[in-house]
């Protein structure tokens, strides 16, 4: 199976910004207003990370790079924390897009990482914006309505009375349903960091599932221990099965005469295909259990339920109306 590298910028330059662009507006990446919700929000990066997904534009570059861009705006939106700092900033013109005002930040250059990864410096969250440090979100605040800002280099003595653990770092992948079911793996590479990181994906994971790296973060302040790395899994649908827990779901078709008399089908598993009987009157939307044949995640296996789909023939001959017409006599 292909190892593909996910490039994790957490510590991301903007200066690629020309012409006086401002940075990216996420909403308008993910074609969405910002009083979307997090349901909508969820399912518009689905429907974008299939459609530019690597492995289904193989050689693209173009759809890479616009594949990074909608995993990075779904990042910041789908966490409550990060989206309602961005939605603040945005508010006063940080960043370009409808809502974006005209705060006097307009084409400063900033960090997104360094914002929403939360580096901590002496205790508390830093951040970079227009190549100033700021020591909070406060203080970007308190700089918009003209506070000076204060520099981590000015932490109090109590700050550095003890150790600070650093601050842990996020960031997501998106992997295919079969990968989600067998397991997989990932090199993960973090700007600025010289080594890879090998992550692997567990067997049954589910779509917003977290994996740890522990001291992966970002470094402690005084000598303290650094954070971790938070892996969120994004599972991409699957055109075949929809799991719900440990079970799946499938479906199959068959003609109105086959619902009548009973046949048989081929359904396919996540492991083979096989034969089942659909018995003789059978309703349209009925589920069939095949039991054991679900999601295995440590000592609990799921069953597989068959949706049956019953096809109502849009044009019948002379003669099947017929009989049809003397159906209850």
């Amino acid at each position: 199976m292909r190892n593909p590298v996910v490039f994790c910028d957490h510590v991301r330059d903007h200066d690629e910004k020309q012409n006086g662009q401002m940075a990216k507006d996420f909403y308008d990446i993910l074609g969405l207003k910002e009083t979307a919700s997090a349901a909508e929000i969820k399912k518009a990066f689905r429907t974008l990370a299939k459609k530019y997904h690597p492995d289904r534009n193989k050689g693209d570059a173009s759809a890479e790079a616009r594949f990074k861009e909608i995993s990075e705006a779904y990042e910041t939106l789908s966490d409550e924390k990060k989206r309602r700092e961005y939605d603040t900033l945005r508010k006063y013109g940080a960043f370009a897009g409808p809502g974006g005002g005209a705060g006097g930040f307009q084409g400063a250059h900033f960090d997104f990482n360094d914002l929403f990864g939360g580096a901590q410096r002496g205790g508390r969250t830093g951040f970079r914006f227009g190549g100033q440090d700021f020591g909070g979100f406060e203080d970007i605040l308190s700089s918009m309505f003209g506070g000076g800002a204060r520099p981590f280099g000015n932490a109090g003595p109590a700050q550095r009375e003890g150790m600070q653990r650093g601050a842990d770092a996020h960031t997501s992948v998106t992997i295919s349903f079969p990968e989600s079911v067998y397991g997989t793996e990932r090199t993960i590479r973090l700007r600025g960091r010289p080594k890879k990181l090998s992550v692997k994906i567990p067997a049954g994971i589910e779509d917003g599932g977290k994996i740890r790296l522990r001291g992966q973060g970002h470094m402690g302040e005084y000598g303290g221990n650094s954070g971790d790395l938070i892996i969120t899994v994004n599972v991409m649908p699957d055109q075949h099965f929809e799991r719900k827990g440990n079970d799946i779901y499938t479906k199959v078709e068959i003609d109105f005469n086959e619902a009548i008399l009973g046949c048989k089908k081929e359904v396919k598993t996540l492991t083979r295909t096989i034969s089942v009987t659909i018995p003789p009157g059978t309703q349209p939307g009925a589920k069939l259990r095949l039991k054991g044949l679900g999601l295995a995640v440590g000592d609990q296996t799921g069953d597989q339920y068959v949706e049956v789909h019953v096809r109502i023939p849009k044009n019948i001959t002379a003669k099947q109306r017929e009989l049809l017409e003397h159906w209850g006599e």
